[in-house]
This record gives C-alpha cells, structure tokens and sequence, in this order.
C-alpha cells in the first residue's frame, strides 16, 4: 500500500537525510566561530533560523513515517535550537544595532514573520507541555503582525493581504494533504483506501455509490487503480492533525479578528472581522469560551457606540451569540454595554431596535443581570413605552414584554415598572403573592404615591387585599396601605369600585371605633382624607352605609361625630380632613341641615372660627369655606362667634392689610366678611374699630392700578373688598359708621367702582346696592336752609356733626344751593346725595347691562330717587333729562324676573304721574309696556302684580277699585 504524504511546498526528504540535516545544522551552529561584526551576528543569527524552518516543514512533510519516539526527539532538538536563536537576540543591546537600516528592518521582519511561522510549525507536529509558552503574547505578537503587514508589502514587496482567512492562512498554513481529492475541500472524516488513498468518507462513499450501477470494476477516483475492496479504514493520524489544525486554525482567527477589532482601521476591517467572529461562534462553544478569554465581548461592548450603524447592528447580533452561556452574561454585566443597548432602543431604524431589544432579551435571561437592567437610566420607561405601543412595532412590543417578564424575578424592577405607569406587575404580586412579598408590594407602592402623583385605576381585587390590610395590626402595613387608599381615592373613577369593596365602612370604622395604643392621629387624618375624596367624586351618600347598624354618610349619626372631632389641639392635618369632609356633605341638603343644628347647638362653630387662623394655609382656608357656606344659614351665629373670639376681627383685617401677592386666603376672608349678613351691628363696629375701611378702600386702590389683577383670586378678591363696604352701608343708623362712611366719601367710591373699567358684573352690582343703601339716607342727611328753620332745635350729637360739616364746607360769600330732590343742603360726602355724585348717569348705564342683578341693583338705587319723601316732580324731572324713561324701558322689555319688574314699574308708574308731557308720551308709546303688564299681571308674583295693576289703572286698562261712588236715588 502506497504511504499516504502531506503535500508541501518543498522538495521530499528521507528521514535519514532529515536527520542529518537537523545534526548538521547544530553542528554548524555550536562550531561556528563568533563573528566581529554585529550585523554578521544578525545575518547568522537569522540564518539559522531559516534552516530551522526548514527542518521544521521537512519533518512536518514526513510525519506520517517517523516514530512518535523520534518525532519527539527531532522536535525538542529543534525547539532547543530555536530557543538558543531567541536567547542571543535577546542578550543584544539596541544601543549595539546603532543607525544601521538592515539591521533593523531584518529585526522587524523575523521577528513578526520567521518566529512565528516556526512556532506554528512545531505546533503542527505534537502538542507538546510548554507549547503555550510560545502563545502566551500572543496578542502582542499579532497586533505586530497585522501592523507590519503594510510595512513588509511596501518595502520589501512582500505578500500582501485581502482579507483576514488570507491573515490566517499566512499564520497558520492549510497545506494540500487536507483536502479531498474528490470534495477539494478540507476532510471532515478522512478514510483511506486500500489504495492508500485518503478521502472524505461522505465523498467516498457517494462515490461508490454512483460506480454501483456499472458492470466496470471500482476504480481508486486519483490513481484509476481497481479497487478489490469498497472497505475504508480511518486515517486516525490525519484526522488528528486536521482537527488538531482547526482547532489552532479557529483559535488563530479568533486571534487575528481581535486584534482587527482592536485597531479599527477601517470600518470594512471591523465588519470582516465581526462577520468572520460569528461563523466561528456558530461551529463550537470553545470559540465562545476564548472569545471570552481574549477580551472579544468586551471589545464588541464598545463597538456599540460606534457612529456606524452596520457597525452597531452586527455586533450586537455577534453579542447575542456570545452571552447565551452565564460566562459571557457575566462579562457584559461589568462593561456599560446595558446602558449603550437602552440607547439603540429608541433607534430610528427598525434593524436596529430588534437587535437591541433581542440582546436585552437573551440579558434578561440571568438573574444577575436583572437588577442592572432596571436600573439602568430609561430602560423600564422605553420597553414599557414599546410593550404599550403594539401597533407601531408588533415584534418589538411581543420582545418587550418578555424582557418586562422577566425583569420581574427582580422585586426592585417592580417598583420601577411602577414608577414609569406600568402597574399590572404590581398588582398580579400585591394580589397574588405571598405575604412577605406583598408587604414589599405595598410598600412600594406606598412611596410611589407618596412621591409621585401618579393617576392609578384599581381593580376590585387590588381594592380588596388593600382594605384587609387597612385593617392590619401591624402598623407599617396598615400606614402603607392607607397611603394608598388616599392616593387611589384621590382619582374619582375609582370611588365606586373602593365604595362597593367596603372601603368606606372602614373608613369610618378607622375614624369612629378603631384604637390601638400608640397610633398616631395622622392615621384618622389619612382615614377622613380618603373619605372626603370618596364622597367629593359624586357617589351618593344618602345611599353608602357606614356601620351594621345601617347609617349612612348624611345621617345625623355621621355628621354629629365629624362635627365633634374638630378641636383645635388635635393635629392641623386631622383638622383639616375633617373639615374637607363637611364641606364635601355640604353640597347636600340633609346633611347640611344637621350639621347647621349641630354648628348652632354646641360650641363646635368657636372651633372653626379659631381654626381660620391656624399658620396652616390650607386648614385656614378650608375653616373659611366651611364658615361661608354656613353663612347663608346661620351668619348672626358665626358673626357673633367671630366676634366674640378675642382677636378674630383684627386678625381677618390684618391679613387684608398685608395681601402683597393675592392668594386663595386673602379672598377667602374678604369673601366671608362680605357674605355674613350685613345687618349685624357688632360685626360692623369690630370692623370700624380694627380701621378695616381704609384697609379695604387700600385694597381697592391697588387692584384698579396695579399687577394684582392678574392673580387668579383677583376677581373674587376685589367682589369681596367691595362687599366688605357694603355691608357698613346697611347700619349708618349707627352714627360710628356713620361717621367712617362720612369721613371716606363712601358715595365717591361707589360711583367710581359702578362706572370703572375694571369692574365686574358683582362689583357693579355691590356699588348699586351701596349707592341705594346710602341714598335712603340722604333725606335725613339733607340740611334745610337757615331761613327756612322756622325754630331752633335741640340738636342730637348727629345733627351738630352734619351742621358742622355743612358749615365747614360753606362759601361764606355764596349760599349753597338747595338739593331739587332733598329740599335741602346736598353733598356727596355729608348726604350722599346721588345727585350730587354723579352716580344717577353711571346707575342708567347699568341698567343695559346683560346681568339681571345689575340690572336690579341699579333701578333699587334708582328708585331711591322718587320715594315719597323727595320731591318727585323735580326727581323725575331730573331723570327725565338724563332719557331714564327710555333706558328702563328697555330694561323692561330685556328681562323678565319678579323683582326687577317691580322695581321697573314703580319708576314706570312714577313717570306716567309726575312726568310731563313728553315723559307720559314716551312711556305710553312704548310697544313693550303693556305686553309687559299684562304678563306680569298673569304670572308675576304679588308684588310685580300690584305693580302692573297700578299702572294699568292708570292707563284706564283696569278699573280704579279707589274711587267712590256717591248712590243716587232716583
């Protein structure tokens, strides 16, 4: 049988001749003298290492025929000559090279060329133990490599490269005796014939196959020699070198596609070496392994933030392979390549994205890594973005929500999805879990409530394991879980579920009967919080009971008790939830009524009125709320309260008084003090006495000159400043305030707020209805002429101060002339005559305002005018110069509401009796007038009824039932 030979590209020794060859080089090499000259030392040197080569390939050339014993022995020789080689170079000084050019180039040649073929080539025999020796700086050595490539191609017109495999193929030869003669290409299994023949077995085999049909003998494929046998037997030699060859064949490109990685020449280098990096992790988990090892996946992590997309693209698939094994996981846990994928997550090319979120997927995978990937800045808030989004990207959300799966093993990554609004991994181990983990749920959940103001619908089972752990004795999760209940009450879509899972019985339950030593109040703060928001999201609470006993939210039961519990020397929070809840049952009639009995009965209103100057803002103005919209029911009680609370009155005004930026509270107390009834003397003089008037006419100064009118409490700020100055007109009987009104020109005010630009309709309204409470003064106010003083009067202390006045702003060389309406000595600040004002021609103006209750304010002051203590002739005399009579006319044919028709046909009737010609013309050609009568007279309510029937008496349209008859008997 013929010897089966490695093809080489040398001519073939006997092992005889090789040997020799191999004595006769040492032998040369221990006689030769020591040459003087440097560069002779080198040439020798590199000499030596030539032959060394040689020997090498020759030995390699006939491994098939020697003995492993002499193989052995050839291959130490040899080695031991080349490390004799290394040993002089290493002992010559740079410094001994000098300047000389071959020298140096030659060192740089063999060093990177010669040394390391001859390595490779040893390997190529045997394995032997200190073969690693060679490879320890490996990398080192093929950066040097790839470098001189370019170097050695240009000076020295060496072998130039394309393509890494051509890298390889260079370092590590892949010599013919590898191929099949049949396949050309290297055997997988190579069998040998008895020919002594090798070929791939699969090829072999289809050979035969395909010779089976023919009646001519089977012939060897290469030698064309019959074949007597179709058997094969194993070349086990050759297959071990060939697998001994991948191996190092795969382990050099590994090696060389690292160091193409790491100089990054060119991005077609990177791409070739990532594309090469890929098919070897495909073909063995050892490639993995040394990927590992020589820092290929650290590498890649990097590459992730190259300005490249292919770049990008193909190492995170070439990564995707790499991590399926925990060693490769592990390394990409130490390196920032998490936080570069969460970057190309949001990439702009689809590519891209699945590449990304695939990565994160395989990741996702370790337990290790769990932790580090929700933590990582935007990773939980873009994959749940992805997962919500499906329709935009179907495969990226289905990968989202995998990895979101998955990063769920992590507790942590829970409370993250929650804080970026994905709360269903929240809930599924709040609801199912086991108690250890849900008192991690609930406490999570509580600090994302607490911190965030988040939006969060419950289900009815979330909503119920919640209110069992309200009621709880341990107190970490009964707080946690009242947290949340506060929260979740706060978004009113979720009343009705908390409502119909029983949250409000234990609620009430956690206000009225629970009590556990040690427990903060905070707790029946949170309880009344929760409630408060139950019942402001619109449930009805004549229907939602409390207790077994079948309370409900309005009964007096309820009520009672919340009203008791304001005190002030609980804490300002509790206060504070128990008032917001009174004001949320105040918007019913029931529970309005009881608590109204209660506020009058007990002395829980001092407790509310003390609590409006509590330091806490938002109690005081809650306290202040609660208080006006008690003040339509009881305001004597809660003016007397405020009264008789040592301070209150000065207190309110002092906060008026330093309203620089207006806030909710400074219109808030204004707003009381207009809204408790005017009327009530000892509410006035506290206000007189704490100079709350130029308080007040201050405020008003500023808010129609300056910036203030831009907050969003200005409009109710400036209606409750003018109401506060109204509510003085309604007892100038008083001669205190009479007096302060007096000293201020309170008629000038209001004739400027009715006509000012920046008023309100309410602003409008209010100076109306001051200008009319201060013009029913005015007869009494109106000094006659001393010449008409029949007789000297004993003068009261208010006479002396309206004579004196009256002196005082007298002309001692003209008389004053007498008022047409009063009969007397008129003027604005003495009488408050409207006359004398100017208000009439602002008070016709308003009478075309689109308001009813302008309208009925106006014509109130205007009625003022033709009462029957002036004189009516001149009054509408006046009035009829100003076109009155048209402009309430036209009120009248513009509303249609019970007083204002009252009030417009008192003034109507006034001018059909007092007015002349032209005024009775105009009136009764008005089109509107007797529509307007007869609807009045059919469905107003008494008075606009007796109104219209005088009128149409008048107009002889109804009979006059006044007149008598005298009976004549005929």
């Amino acid at each position: 049988m013929d010897t089966v030979m490695l093809i080489v590209p040398t001519t073939d020794f006997s092992q005889e001749d090789s040997m020799a060859s191999s004595k006769a080089i040492m032998e040369r090499q221990t006689a030769r003298r020591a040459p003087t000259n440097m560069t002779q030392i080198l040439e020798s040197l590199f000499a030596s290492v030539n032959l060394a080569k040689d020997l090498t390939v020759r030995c390699r050339g006939r491994a098939l025929q020697l003995s492993d014993d002499e193989m052995q022995s050839i291959a130490h020789d040899l080695e031991s000559v080349i490390q004799n080689i290394c040993d002089h170079l290493g002992r010559i000084s740079a410094s001994a090279l000098g300047s000389n050019a071959y020298s140096d180039v030659a060192m740089k040649s063999h060093s990177r060329k010669g040394y390391t073929d001859v390595a490779m080539s040893i390997n190529a025999v045997t394995d032997m133990p200190n073969r690693r020796s060679v490879y320890d700086s490996g990398m080192p050595r093929l950066v040097d490599f790839l470098q001189g490539m370019y170097h050695e191609s240009h000076e020295f017109g060496g072998q130039t490269f394309n393509s890494l495999p051509e890298v390889t193929e260079y370092v590590e030869p892949l010599y013919d005796g590898f191929f099949c003669p049949l396949t050309k290409e290297v055997m997988t299994d190579p069998v040998m014939t008895e020919g002594g023949v090798t070929y791939d077995r699969r090829a072999i085999e289809e050979h035969f196959e395909r010779s089976a049909d023919s009646s001519e003998p089977v012939c060897c494929p290469v030698t064309k020699v019959p074949l007597q046998s179709k058997a094969v037997m194993t070349n086990a030699s050759l297959k071990s070198v060939i697998a001994e060859w991948r191996m190092r064949n795969e382990a050099m490109r590994i090696r060389i596609a690292r160091t193409a990685l790491s100089l990054s020449t060119t991005e077609a280098m990177v791409l070739e070496a990532i594309q090469e990096l890929k098919s070897l992790t495909k073909l063995r988990e050892k490639n993995k392994e040394l990927m590992h090892k020589i820092g290929v996946t650290k590498v890649l992590s990097r590459l992730l933030d190259n300005h490249n997309e292919q770049i990008r693209l193909e190492s995170l698939e070439l990564l995707c392979l790499l991590v399926k094994d925990e060693e490769g996981k592990e390394i990409i846990g130490k390196t920032k390549a998490i936080a570069r994928t969460v970057k190309l997550l949001s990439s702009s090319t689809v590519d891209e994205r699945h590449a990304a979120i695939s990565f994160l997927l395989e990741l996702s995978e370790s337990q290790l890594l769990l932790e580090k990937i929700g933590s990582t800045a935007g990773s939980i808030l873009i994959l749940t973005t992805m997962k919500i989004n499906d329709s935009d990207d179907p495969i990226a959300a289905e990968k989202s929500g995998a990895v979101l799966k998955n990063l769920e093993k992590c507790p942590k990554n829970i409370k993250y999805m929650a804080e970026s609004g994905y709360l269903e991994p929240l809930w599924s181990h709040l609801v199912e879990g086991p108690e250890e983990v849900q008192m991690e749920m609930i406490s999570y959940l509580s600090e994302l409530v607490l911190y965030q103001e988040v939006t969060i619908e419950i289900t009815e089972s979330t909503s119920g394991v919640l209110i069992e752990m309200v009621r709880s004795c341990n107190t970490v999760v009964h707080k946690a879980a009242l947290d949340v209940l506060v929260q979740l009450s706060s978004h009113h879509p979720n009343s009705k579920v908390l409502v119909e899972a029983g949250a409000v019985l234990v609620m009430v339950e956690e206000l009225f009967i629970r009590k556990i030593d040690d427990e903060p109040e905070s707790y029946k703060a949170k309880a009344a919080i929760a409630l408060a928001n139950i019942v402001e999201s619109g449930i009805d609470p004549d229907i939602t009971v409390v207790n077994k006993e079948g309370h409900v939210l309005t009964s007096k039961y309820c009520v009672y008790n919340f009203v008791c519990m304001l005190k002030c020397f609980i804490p300002d929070d509790f206060n504070l939830s128990i008032i917001r809840l009174l004001l949320a049952l105040t918007a019913f009639a029931k529970p309005l009524d009881v608590m109204v009995s209660v506020v009058r009965e007990n002395h829980r209103g001092h407790a509310i009125v003390e609590l409006m100057s509590s330091p806490m803002e938002a109690l005081s103005i809650a306290a202040t709320r609660l208080l006006i919209t008690l003040s339509a029911h009881i305001g004597h009680t809660i003016a007397e309260r405020l009264c008789k609370t040592q301070g209150q009155p000065g207190r309110l005004v002092k906060s008026i008084s330093h309203a620089r930026q207006i806030t909710e509270r400074h219109a808030a107390s204004v707003t009381l003090l207009s809204r408790l009834p005017h009327r009530n003397i000892s509410l006035n003089l506290a206000l007189v006495q704490e100079g709350a008037v130029p308080v007040l006419l201050s405020g008003i100064e500023e808010m129609q000159s300056s910036a203030k009118r831009r907050s969003r409490y200005a409009a109710q700020y400036m209606e409750g400043l003018v109401g506060s100055l109204v509510r003085l007109t309604a007892t100038l009987y008083n001669p205190t305030v009479l007096k302060e009104a007096m000293d201020h020109s309170l008629a000038s005010v209001f004739t400027e707020l009715l006509t000012g630009a920046a008023g309100s309709a309410e602003v409008q309204r209010l100076a109306a209805v001051g200008l009319e409470n201060l013009s029913y003064q005015s007869i009494k106010l109106s000094q006659l002429p001393p010449e008409e003083d029949p007789r000297p009067k004993k003068k009261t202390m208010l006479k002396r101060l309206m004579t004196t006045r009256a002196q005082g702003n007298k002309n001692p060389q003209h008389q004053q002339p007498v008022c047409p309406v009063h009969r007397g000595v008129c003027s604005t600040v003495t009488s408050f005559c409207l006359l004398e004002a100017g208000a009439v021609e602002g008070l016709l103006v308003c009478l075309e305002s689109d308001s009813p209750r302008v309208v009925e304010a106006a014509l109130g002051a205007l009625c003022t005018l033709v009462d029957d203590r002036v004189d009516v002739d001149r009054s509408v005399s006046a009035l009829a110069e100003l076109d009155a009579p048209r402009r309430v006319l036209g009120a009248l044919r513009q509303h249609r509401e019970n007083v204002l028709w009252h009030r417009c046909f008192c003034m109507v009737d006034k001018f059909l009796a007092h007015g002349d010609d032209r005024c009775v013309r105009e009136v009764t050609g008005d089109r509107v007038l007797p529509a307007a009568l007869v609807s009045a007279f059919h469905k107003g309510d008494a008075g606009a009824k007796q109104a219209a029937e005088g009128i149409l008496t008048r107009l002889h349209r109804m009979p006059d039932y006044s007149a008598t008859y005298m009976s004549v008997e005929i």
